[in-house]
């Protein structure tokens, strides 16, 4: 099955189960309050909310599999069609549109549909030419490597019979040591050793991507499995962004919502992590999808799907990524507003009971699967709780004292409302503010911090204070200032529909344009805005040029349109090269031709002296993708020599070939008596965009991997 045929299987697949669950919701008598682009959407999202979970449930248990996947979804469908049968469902849904927002009533509704499928065949070359990201020693290449593994084992931990062979006493010799107190070593990065039990290996980060990437993966043939896992965030990328068109439709117009579609779609960062195998762009589909089911369900909370909807989306971002615990806050916020607006009732639960369920799912999974990435995160600040007992305590007893007031005084506090305009003006002024000197003051009022990296032995600079200017490498000047205007106007706009995606991210653009936690190196700095800062800056400036157009002044008009070239403009003039480049082409072949001078089954030991060298790079994707056995020699001097030559002897005892992999400026051999055959080399050569710290990158560099390839043997 080719690469492109798995992501219309999964397609097609998710939107029927997500259409059988959705006319569960709706009938004759109840109709789908919407278009039917939103019902066709909405039950696309629905599906691949339910496979996902399903799959990524199979994998925390260890039974994953596509056939196991495939019999759960036959089986839920089939009950789901069943009951719409028994209940005389018609098979066409009743839909009742909503008044949608118009700026040129004049327009037939099919230049909407039309601009809809060239934005499409667009969006397919953009976000459908993905990096050959295979090698390790990165995030990107994590995720791609952990998701064959899933395919191929069914279970997102990892026994190894290989490690398990392995002395304790070898590890400091055998594997990296790192500041980690549940997982000292790595056997390869982001691999993480616990040790207890023997052999076990657990894969750094939280895992429902790399499930949804093993589900392309398991799709395909040995070939085109990885292309299709490859692919996966192209179409995040691309659900992510007709989300965001949904939700700006809703609020503006769809001549707005195709105006932030296109700016979007154009810009340099939305089309690199499209095509990079990085969590960005489904953590992007998934907050913009809770975005825009939780508006609707908010102006009509009897509308019980849309606060599934909402709950589920937004629920299985914190199964995505840890840092969505920052936004708990603001959907706690939500609830207390709800409660004490109108009183708890029954039809909040449809958002907030899968909300709070996938929240705690996600909890559980941390210190089940992740607990080395968890707590290497959060560990200083548990540490520091429990030290202090005293402040988790008091948090306590201040929240049941707060949720206690609110209920003692919500009257008086509805009183409140009438100094919203007041309120609203301090935030746009702040905002305003905030953004102007971010992007105006702030990176000339202060230099650059240096922190040294503990693999490169070298001072790295943070650039902070130039987070936002920096963001304008990507949206343009003229990006961030209709932004930070455009933000304004929404705020001051604000409403049921559109208050909690102001919230997240504006919260989370205020986390990362203060301080960005991420590798200084441009452009993968730039990743943590992909979800909902840089999308926010569009639809604000989306949002501006339409409310211009709207004012049907001809000189507002001709103003806008004007704006709105530069703007589009300033997108495409700034995205050249990342839509020509792409990395890490014909590595795989290259990869496949080292392979065939080894024999299966065999042990591969690298001499990469490097911190992340070439048993880590090259090392990762041949023990994931191509099935070898991998270590490194990372320190001779702790090399116990009698234990590691007892080792080997038992490999090959066991009829393991051993092959030492040598690198120019690496380790010699340390164990005397071993015949070494050298029986051929790989030159492995392709290219990337250029990583540095202190512009938008514009070069493409050469990328070579060299080394020779040696057969140890013993009599």
């Amino acid at each position: 099955m080719t690469a492109w045929i798995v992501i219309l299987l999964i397609s097609g697949t998710a939107f029927l189960q997500g259409w059988l669950i959705l006319r569960q919701f709706f009938t004759e008598q109840r109709p789908f309050t919407g278009t039917h682009l939103e019902a066709g959407f909405a039950s696309l999202t629905l599906g691949l909310l339910t496979m996902g979970w399903l799959a990524f449930v199979l994998a925390e248990l260890g039974w994953f599999s596509i056939l196991t996947l495939a019999l759960l979804w036959a089986g839920l469908s089939f009950l789901l069609a069943l009951r719409l049968y028994r209940h005389g469902f018609s098979g066409r849904l009743a839909i009742s549109p909503t008044q949608v927002k118009r700026l040129f009533a004049s327009l037939p509704d099919w230049v909407e549909w039309l601009a809809l499928g060239l934005w499409l065949v667009a969006a397919v070359y953009l976000f459908g030419r993905p990096h050959q990201f295979i090698i390790g020693g990165a995030d990107a290449g994590v995720y791609v490597n952990l998701s064959a593994e899933i395919a191929e084992n069914g279970r997102i931990t990892i026994q190894d019979d290989f490690l398990a062979s392995i002395p304790a006493n070898l590890y400091p010799a055998l594997l990296r040591s790192q500041k980690n107190d549940i997982a000292p070593y790595y056997i390869l990065p982001a691999f993480f050793v616990t040790g207890k039990p023997a052999g076990e290996i657990t894969p750094q980060f939280y895992h429902l991507y790399p499930v949804w990437q093993a589900v392309a993966y398991g799709l395909g043939n040995p070939n085109s499995g990885i292309q299709a896992a490859l692919l996966m965030p192209g179409l995040w990328a691309l659900l992510g962004a007709l989300t965001l068109y949904l939700t700006v439709r809703r609020m503006a117009g769809w001549e707005t919502g195709l105006l932030a579609l296109a700016g979007l779609s154009l810009n340099a960062l939305q089309i690199w992590f499209a095509r990079y195998p990085t969590t960005e762009t489904m953590t992007q589909f998934l907050l913009w999808a809770g975005f825009w089911s939780l508006g609707i369900w908010l102006k009509s909370p009897k509308d019980r799907f849309w606060g599934l909807l909402a709950g589920l989306a937004l629920g299985q971002s914190f199964l995505v990524r840890i840092d969505m615990l920052f936004v708990l806050p603001v959907l706690g916020l939500l609830g207390i507003w709800l409660w004490v607006h109108d009183g708890w009732k029954r039809e909040y639960n449809w958002f907030f009971l899968p909300l709070l369920l996938l929240v705690l799912h996600s909890l559980l999974h941390a210190l089940w699967q992740s607990r080395p990435y968890f707590f290497d995160l959060f560990g200083f600040a548990l540490r520091l709780l429990r030290n202090n007992w005293i402040i988790p305590i008091g948090a306590g007893i201040a929240s049941i004292a707060l949720l206690l007031g609110l209920a003692r005084f919500r009257t008086h506090l509805m009183r409140m409302a009438r100094f919203q305009r007041q309120f609203l003006i301090i935030l746009v002024v702040g905002f305003v503010v905030w953004g102007l000197y971010n992007w105006l003051a702030r990176p000339y009022l202060h230099e650059a911090v240096f922190w040294n990296d503990p693999y490169s032995q070298t001072a790295i600079p943070q650039f902070n204070h130039e987070n936002l200017l920096r963001l304008g490498w990507y949206l343009s000047p003229i990006g961030i200032g209709l932004g930070i205007v455009g933000i304004g106007l929404l705020i001051w706009h604000v409403n049921r529909e559109t208050a909690v995606m102001l919230s997240i991210s504006l919260l989370i653009s205020l986390i990362y344009i203060t301080n960005i936690h991420a590798n200084p190196h441009q452009i993968y700095a730039m990743r943590r805005y992909v979800p909902a800062v840089m999308p926010l800056f569009i639809v604000g400036g989306a949002y501006l040029l339409g409310w211009l157009l709207a004012r049907q002044k001809i000189w507002l008009s001709g103003l806008s349109l004007a704006l709105a070239l530069v703007w589009l403009g300033g997108f495409g003039w700034l995205a050249r090269g990342f839509i020509s480049q792409v990395d890490y082409q014909g590595i795989l072949p290259q990869l496949d031709q080292l392979t065939d001078q080894l024999a299966p089954d065999s042990i591969l030991i690298f001499n990469d002296s490097s911190p992340i060298g070439q048993g880590d790079i090259i090392g990762t994707p041949l023990r994931f993708l191509k099935g070898y056995d991998v270590l490194t020699l990372r320190d001779p001097e702790a090399l116990d020599q009698e234990a590691f030559d007892e080792l080997l002897l038992q490999w090959q005892a066991q009829g393991h070939r051993i092959y030492w992999i040598t690198v120019q400026g690496g380790y010699n051999w340390p164990i005397p008596g071993w015949t070494q055959e050298v029986i051929g080399s790989y030159d492995i050569q392709t290219s990337v965009l250029e990583g540095n710290y202190y512009q938008r990158p514009t070069a493409v560099t050469a990328v070579q991997w060299q080394g020779q390839i040696t057969e140890l043997t013993i009599e």
